[in-house]
């Protein structure tokens, strides 16, 4: 059985129904594992979630640039372990063809805050319309932007209104940046984004599974993948976790 037919069990949500369960202020929980799980995963959670379907579609594809001064601050930051801190992207949603500028922030107590708004362009160089928006939700007047790498993957999103929860399942993530790219067809990047912690079917699957959550920022990994020269130490345990799994025959 392919992957369609396992997404067509699930019963499907709107965009407009999912807007219940926006959760931009929320905590997030990640997980990575081998895409050979991905089916007995998806049998099991029939019951508990619906799936975002766009016009018949349950798998979209994201295109996401992501944004970063000349000194790649924002990458530092995180590497740095600075409590609050924020990464700055255009993200189009390619099933919808619809475009967002976002800011999303992570603050010492570990939530992130995610602050957003629609957008008619998506390229590398910054409009003066996204800037503006960029610098008022960052505070920083002064901010020079240049995009700093991209990223693309399939997304699908489970949903559950009861208790409020949205599941993100990421697979064929693809790194580049002008000069090269890296690609990881056997991962999955699985995301809990919850506005407090509360039971969670897809949290209790990964326990029975032994599969444990990660601390992974797709941004600082691709980052770190692309440029062996960045200082990376805080994401070495990242990139040996998923080089391990992506190899496993």
């Amino acid at each position: 059985m392919d992957l369609q037919s396992k997404l067509a069990k699930y019963s499907p949500i709107s965009l407009k129904d999912m807007d219940e369960v926006s959760l931009t202020n929320r905590i997030d929980t990640k997980y990575v594992f081998h895409v050979d799980h991905l089916f007995d995963v998806l049998d099991s959670l029939t019951d508990d979630y619906s799936i975002l379907s766009l016009e018949g579609l349950r798998s979209h594809l994201y295109e996401t640039l992501y944004f970063d001064d000349k000194d790649l601050s924002l990458y530092l930051n995180h590497h740095n372990q600075r409590g609050s801190r924020y990464k700055l992207r255009l993200r189009k949603y390619g099933s919808s063809d619809v475009s967002f500028m976002e800011v999303k922030k992570k603050t010492n107590t570990g939530r992130t805050i995610k602050a957003r708004k629609k957008t008619q362009e998506f390229n590398e160089e910054l409009s003066p319309t996204q800037l503006d928006f960029f610098k008022m939700e960052t505070g920083e007047a002064s901010g020079n932007w240049l995009c700093s790498s991209a990223i693309t993957f399939n997304r699908i999103t489970l949903v559950s209104l009861d208790p409020p929860e949205r599941m993100t399942l990421d697979l064929n993530l693809k790194f580049s940046d002008p000069h090269t790219n890296v690609l990881f067809d056997n991962i999955i990047v699985a995301e809990v984004k919850q506005g407090s912690k509360a039971p969670s079917a897809f949290i209790r699957a990964m326990k029975k599974r032994r599969i444990h959550s990660s601390s992974i920022s797709k941004y600082c990994l691709g980052l770190s993948l692309l440029r062996p020269s960045l200082k990376q130490n805080l994401f070495k345990s990242q990139q040996r976790l998923i080089k391990n799994i992506q190899n496993i025959a």
